[in-house]
């Protein structure tokens, strides 16, 4: 049976179960109520009838019944009684609905208490059907003696028939109000099925372990969070990287265990954020977060991450292959142009002259490599200086490495492939900034301080403009005609991620001075 069903089926028999039970104390409730409503009546009726003065007399008279038949059956007629009887204290019947039974003693039912000059109500039958009775005793208006009784009483099947008629409105407003839960059954089902996308129970259950499966199998930690940005979903990994254990994760607060996260535009603005570099503790992580919108509502976003370490030794491969391709194709057109000079100088017999070229440019080849080797412990940084030095040679521009450069080891949390982000992207704008000067010199300082690591590029091309300054290390913002505006901004996020600065200098003598300074850490 499809859940809609169920969900109705249900629903109808619980609303039955209970309107029924309502049902029936309802009309218990009313029976006793009609029952004991016309109980007091009756009693009221007797009282009357008891303190009437012609009644009191005519029981002390030598013929009573000549005068109580007549008062006892207008008081029967006037109020809808069965019988109004009035009675000696030997319960010989003074008025009776029959005539012919008058003067002969009452039927036994239980009276001691009424000759006793108390009130009851009960239900009996004696010479007439039966029905619900209320005795009261009749005193003398001289001594306050007891002198007779009076009975009033009515018809139980009167009775049941005003309860039976209170009972069929009960019935039909149950009716009435099983009707209405029926829609209302209808309603619900249905808008639950929409809910669950017209999903069966079975296959909820087959998603929902789906999707802990494809959530294990992601080598990335995938945490989901609410609108009030407490996490519900985590997976493994997530749990790995993020030092928690899966019951504790739980109900807790994003911010408790991801501080640097931008759920703020996420949540609020429904903007996607990708690629963001976060810390936790002492690990470095990239992150993306997504909003959950549903209908038109954000009701939370999804936050995936990996580990940076693992993203930097792609980035590294990636750049380590542009970077030897950029080295082979500029040392490959390098000696292109030595070949044709030395195979000229062949040509004219000028052997002298071949070797000592080939010999010159060999041994600044070797002088660069063996300055590399010497005090640039990082092979990567070296093949980038490497490959960038037959670049500038290639373009004419004079590349300078200053003696006192000096790297032993990186700081806390940078790599190899932050380094060569940082350093190939001064030195790429540094080319491109004198790429229109006569004179074009590039200096670069790579040296190991006790507590940072200070990079510093300078160049010999046009100061920043002042109005741009400010603004150069935004992304998107460049001072070159069609820059991109990215290299400058990456480099900030690097620097400020380990805790480092990047600003600029325009130099007196011309040109431009970048320098950024990264703490070593514990």
């Amino acid at each position: 049976m499809k859940l809609q069903y169920r969900i109705a089926l249900l629903t109808l028999a619980t609303m039955f179960f209970a309107l029924v039970s309502v049902g029936v104390m309802v009309y218990d409730n009313v029976s006793d109520y009609i029952e004991s409503s016309i109980g007091r009546r009756a009693m009221a009726i007797a009282k009357v009838v008891a303190t009437v003065p012609t009644v009191q007399r005519a029981l002390l008279s030598p013929d009573p019944t000549a005068v109580l038949q007549p008062i006892a059956e207008q008081w029967r007629q006037d109020t809808g009684a069965a019988f109004v009887i009035v009675s000696n204290m030997n319960a010989v019947r003074l008025s009776y609905p029959v005539p012919e039974m008058i003067g002969t003693p009452m039927a036994k039912l239980p009276r001691e208490r009424v000759l006793q000059g108390e009130d009851i109500i009960y239900i009996g039958q004696g010479r007439l059907a039966p029905s619900l009775r209320a005795n009261t005793p009749i005193f003398n208006p001289d001594n306050g003696e007891q002198i007779g009784f009076v009975s009033v009483g009515f018809y139980l099947d009167d009775i049941e028939a005003l309860t039976d008629a209170a009972g069929g409105r009960v019935v039909l407003a149950l009716i009435v109000a099983m009707l209405f839960c029926l829609a209302a059954a209808a309603l619900l089902a249905n808008q639950v099925r929409k809910e669950l996308f017209d999903l069966e129970p079975f296959e909820i259950a087959t998603i929902l372990n789906e999707r802990i499966a494809t959530l294990e199998a992601i080598h990335e930690g995938v945490v989901a969070v609410g609108v009030d940005r407490r996490i519900s979903i985590l997976n493994n990994e997530a749990c790995r990287l993020l030092a928690l254990q899966p019951d504790q994760a739980i109900g807790m607060k994003i911010d408790d265990v991801l501080p640097d996260n931008q759920l703020t535009d996420v949540m609020d603005r429904g903007l996607v954020q990708l690629d963001q570099q976060q810390r936790i503790g002492d690990r470095l992580i990239v992150s993306n977060s997504i909003p959950i919108v549903v209908g038109d509502k954000v009701t939370g976003a999804v936050v995936s991450f990996r580990d940076r370490t693992e993203v930097n030794r792609l980035a590294e491969e990636l750049t380590g292959v542009n970077r030897f391709v950029d080295a082979l194709r500029a040392q490959t057109h390098e000696f292109k142009n030595k070949l044709h000079t030395i195979a000229g100088l062949i040509q004219l017999r000028q052997y002298d002259a071949a070797i000592d070229y080939a010999i010159e440019n060999s041994q600044d080849q070797e002088e660069l490599l063996g300055h590399l080797r010497r005090h640039i412990q990082d092979p990567v940084i070296s093949g980038l200086l490497l490959g960038k030095a037959s670049q500038m040679k290639e373009q004419g521009v004079e590349f300078v490495i200053d003696p006192a450069s000096h790297l032993q080891s990186l700081p806390v949390h940078v790599t190899s492939g932050d380094l060569v982000l940082i350093i190939g992207n001064l030195l790429n704008n540094a080319m491109e900034a004198q790429r229109d000067f006569p004179t074009k010199e590039i200096s670069l300082l790579i040296r190991q301080e006790p507590g940072e690591l200070i990079v510093r590029v300078k160049n010999t091309g046009p100061w920043i403009d002042a109005a741009l300054g400010g603004r150069i290390f935004e992304r998107g913002v460049s001072g070159k005609p069609g820059g991109t505006g990215i290299g400058l901004s990456l480099i900030k996020e690097k620097v400020q991620l380990v805790g480092g600065s990047v600003r600029y200098e325009n130099q007196p003598e011309g040109g431009v001075l970048f320098d950024v300074r990264m703490p070593y850490g514990g």
